[in-house]
């Protein structure tokens, strides 16, 4: 035999080995948890760096993938749109989660994004179950794994918060799981179970809430060391607990006593409580056991509450983090054991920021101030009046969108479009709104990526948004003078962590501007699944892969 037969023969059964090959690896994660830290500003990683432990934040960042520059691609920044966007993929023009509650103009009533009373509270029978995830209109993550699987893989949700539970689980979920503020439970809906789980009952028989109360809250370390916050005493923070005034320590006794265990969510035991429970349903489902990928939705939604009482910059905010900082640790050592260090990838983020508050910024001369939703339409029904002789034509001014009576518009021959921009051009003159826009404008012009009206755009959906949008100077708010708020397109809002941690993960960061739409397509790519249904943006992949 010739030498030119032997390279032929050599080089063909090198290439079937090859052809033999498997196109895509079986490298799938057992278990994906995705954890959602509500309002985490990114500057949070940074402001309590040297404050954190080895093994929580810093071990995520140090041996993860941090995605220094990620944003929110839309206007409004609440929690429900949040929560959506980061599972679905998409922004709420799609998803249709515009906002945590939002004006239907069809019933001309108050919808809360998670609201169902077609279903059935499971574990209470107070109207906190009745939710569902029914007005969230694109698939999750969550649903595609359990498509893809054939029902196989198990898939949870669980927060304190109601909609940070169900949203990201989705509508095929085994389970989401909430806390019930009128029984101090964990409880879910008819949408997801017909009653709750024996692990879960059993759970919720230990009353850690009271257990977590009685301990008081005291800063970790002596309060002198919280040298990255204001003093504990300043004039930025509202008290949620009812004290003479918000400084350390805060007593819970009183709360017990009267069996009002929904004041935990205004305390850094709310986090310590979810991630018990987070670690029960772990265990009890056996997550990440079997050759099905699982999944659990985490959301910690204490921070929220918290920063709005005390704002970004208290001494409460800060030892929340340190204390989170904790749990998130104990939640890695028990995933370690569990599931095993090459079993599980995590991804981290926040669903919104969040802003500094308004009078502590004047009182630095930086440019700030307050605005109100109500005097807005009381203005605006003045002007109607005066220049189309109806006040009524208004009907809602929320979440910065105003919604007009196109059944009178229509009655009266007014013209729509000229209308809205009278109205648009009357805003703008009021003081604190930086920018109004017809919705023509939002329904067929294009606009830049990064640009506030596009931020606008893709928060705006047209059956269901109002006839105007308008947008708020910077660190302009509707809030209450002490505390702060979110919802705004600008950094303070937008600008939140994506860390990426765990099986297929490389070390490293990135400073390219990223989205937080793009989550979603990044976990369906590494477990190898479809991008959910409405997904519209890019998976980040190409910079993760080991």
């Amino acid at each position: 035999m010739n030498k030119k037969i032997i390279y032929n023969l050599i080089f063909l059964s090198v290439s079937l080995l090859n052809f033999a090959q498997p196109i895509v690896q079986n490298t799938k994660p057992k278990l994906i948890v995705g954890i959602v830290v509500d309002q985490m500003r990114n500057d949070y990683i940074y402001r309590y760096w040297n404050r954190y432990g080895a093994n929580g934040f810093k071990r995520l960042v140090n041996n993860g993938f941090y995605f220094k520059n990620a944003h929110f691609n839309y206007i409004p920044t609440y929690t429900g749109p949040g929560h959506s966007s980061i599972y679905t993929g998409t922004t709420p023009k799609t998803h249709g989660i515009i906002a945590n509650e939002w004006f239907d103009k069809q019933h001309l009533s108050e919808i809360y994004c998670v609201n169902d009373t077609l279903v059935r509270p499971i574990g209470t029978s107070h109207k906190n179950g009745q939710m569902s995830p029914k007005h969230q209109i694109s698939s999750t993550i969550g649903d595609e794994l359990k498509m893809s699987s054939m029902k196989k893989s198990k898939v949870f949700g669980i927060a304190l918060k109601d909609r940070s539970a169900i949203l990201p689980a989705g509508h095929a979920a085994d389970g989401a799981f909430w806390f019930d503020e009128s029984t101090g439970n964990f409880v879910s809906s008819s949408w997801y179970l017909n009653e709750l789980p024996k692990w879960l009952i059993e759970f919720n028989q230990l009353n850690k809430p009271k257990s977590y109360l009685m301990k008081d809250w005291s800063t970790l370390y002596p309060i002198a060391t919280y040298s990255n916050s204001l003093d504990d005493k300043n004039p930025y923070e509202s008290i949620p607990n009812k004290q003479s005034e918000p400084i350390f320590p805060y007593s819970y006794k009183s709360f017990v006593e009267k069996n009002n265990f929904g004041i935990i969510r205004s305390t850094p035991y709310g986090n310590s409580l979810t991630k018990d429970l987070a670690l029960e349903c772990i265990r009890k489902e056996s997550l990440g056991k079997d050759e099905f990928t699982d999944l659990i939705a985490i959301s910690f939604s204490s921070p929220d509450i918290i920063a709005h009482a005390y704002g970004p910059r208290s001494i409460e905010i800060e030892d929340v983090y340190l204390r989170l900082d904790k749990d998130i640790e104990e939640l890695l050592t028990f995933l370690d054991k569990e599931v095993g260090k090459d079993g599980y990838s995590i991804f981290l983020t926040a669903d919104h920021g969040g802003a500094d508050v308004p009078n502590h910024l004047i009182k630095n001369k930086i440019p700030a101030g307050y605005i109100n939703d109500k005097k807005i339409a009381k203005s605006l029904k003045a002007f109607l009046q005066l220049n189309f002789n109806d006040s009524t034509l208004l009907l809602n001014v929320s979440n910065e969108q105003v919604f007009l009576n196109e059944l009178k518009i229509n009655q009266q021959k007014i013209n729509k479009s000229d209308l809205e921009k009278n109205i648009c051009a009357f805003l703008i003159n009021t003081i604190g709104i930086a920018e109004a826009y017809p919705s023509e404008v939002l329904k067929f012009q294009t606009f830049k990526d990064g640009d506030y009206k596009c931020l606008l755009q893709n928060g705006f959906k047209h059956n269901m948004s109002g006839n105007i949008a308008y947008i708020l100077n910077p660190a302009w708010m509707d809030y209450a003078d002490k505390g702060t708020t979110h919802g705004a397109g600008y950094n303070y809002d937008t600008h939140v962590p994506i860390i990426f941690f765990g099986a297929g993960i490389k070390k490293g960061e990135s400073y390219e501007y990223t989205t937080i739409t793009q989550i979603a397509p990044t976990i369906a790519e590494l477990i190898q699944i479809n991008q959910p249904n409405g997904c519209t943006s890019q998976p980040l992949n190409d910079k993760l892969k080991k």
